[in-house]
């Protein structure tokens, strides 16, 4: 959720400032130049986007976290420590809700752009085959989430006692001390590279993404203006403070994410309901309406007794999910009132045959009645 550039600088950068130069703005400043003309020159080539990341950037990433993770391991820090309060109520949920900072969900639907982008430059063309590479990024993508966060999972839940962070909620500092502890000075190198080669991964394929889809859609700017426009931006955007940035980013985040996971879940059932627009369109609503008021919740905007009838109303409300239900119901009753009409049109046909059995004045009404129900 973080803004890729501060969060390698908080993290990887910042321990190694004095504490005037992190309190001064000029080295986060020199940094996000350097971080972003380094975005925009490698991102200016979408058919090279899956040879620069999948071949270098990402297997250097995986190098990283699994020596941390290996060294973790031979040599413990410690037993699993006792959850965090936030999470001990309902961990399922609450990991839920704290997953949206990820934005995995919202990247994986703009980073399909730029897999289906570098296939077609690669020579694919057909949908089947496009299609099928897609799938195979998609499974490679969860699996190695999956991989890292249980990764990081264990680093984190094994460290509290040895880096003194016991009953903290900070996974980032829990982290950086965490690769402290295990490699001493060096630790915090090591970490670094890490965040420094998954944020340069996740910012190109963003910048990219963008450039993509806004070309596209604007054909007078080319991909290479927007591909700049978006990295001078995204520079002044870090530029902001980690506390802006957040204070920004979550009540936007909390309102426009259980669309994407919607719009996701949908795409699986696509054939089932054959592409039919409406359900999207429906199911999208209700989950619309509900994760608004998340959104305002969120960005602490006061709404009266409407925040205590939807807790007492809506089931799940009370957890930070209360669009699921929703969501659900939106799409099962435009489907079947779809089904409905298939069903009404049917026997339209039939009552078209039998016509010339019923008088004009039956015909009328039984017509008029079908009609209706239509």
């Amino acid at each position: 959720m973080r803004s890729p550039t501060y969060w390698f600088y908080e993290i990887g950068l910042a321990p190694f400032l004095t504490e005037a130069q992190s309190e001064s703005w000029i080295p986060l400043f020199l940094f996000s130049i350097a971080f972003f003309g380094i975005t925009y020159a490698l991102a200016l080539n979408p058919s090279k986007l899956v040879d620069r990341i999948g071949k270098i950037l990402t297997p250097i990433l995986l190098a990283v976290i699994a020596l941390i993770v290996i060294k973790a391991i031979a040599t413990p820090m410690g037993g699993i420590g006792s959850p965090h309060p936030t999470y001990e109520g309902s961990p399922l949920f609450t990991g839920f809700l704290e997953g949206y900072k990820t934005m995995d969900a919202l990247a994986s639907i703009v980073f399909g752009i730029v897999v289906v982008t570098a296939e077609k430059e690669r020579g694919m063309t057909d949908r089947k085959s496009i299609a099928a590479a897609c799938i195979k990024a998609g499974l490679v993508a969860a699996a190695g989430l999956a991989l890292v966060y249980i990764s990081l999972a264990y680093v984190g839940a094994s460290s509290p006692e040895a880096t003194g962070m016991v009953g903290a909620n900070e996974g980032g500092k829990l982290l950086s001390l965490a690769a402290n502890f295990l490699f001493g000075s060096a630790g915090n190198i090591v970490l670094g590279a890490a965040i420094l080669f998954a944020c340069l991964t996740t910012s190109i394929g963003l910048v990219s993404s963008c450039g993509e889809y806004f070309s596209s859609l604007f054909p007078r700017f080319s991909y290479r203006t927007v591909v700049l426009v978006v990295s001078l931006f995204s520079t002044v955007v870090a530029n902001l403070g980690l506390a802006q940035i957040i204070s920004l980013s979550v009540p936007v985040l909390v309102a426009i994410y259980p669309l994407a996971i919607v719009i996701i879940l949908l795409s699986f059932l696509d054939r089932w309901i054959n592409g039919r627009r409406i359900i999207y369109i429906a199911s999208l609503i209700f989950t619309g309406i509900f994760a608004v008021i998340d959104g305002l919740v969120a960005a602490k905007i006061p709404l009266g007794g409407l925040n205590k009838i939807l807790e007492a109303t809506v089931p799940l409300y009370k957890l930070g999910i209360g669009w699921a239900i929703p969501a659900v119901l939106g799409a099962i009753m435009v489907f079947l009132f779809l089904c409905l009409r298939v069903h009404l049109n049917s026997l339209l046909n039939q009552a078209s045959k039998l016509k010339t059995s019923l008088s004009i004045r039956e015909r009328d009404v039984f017509f008029y009645v079908l009609h209706i129900l239509k």
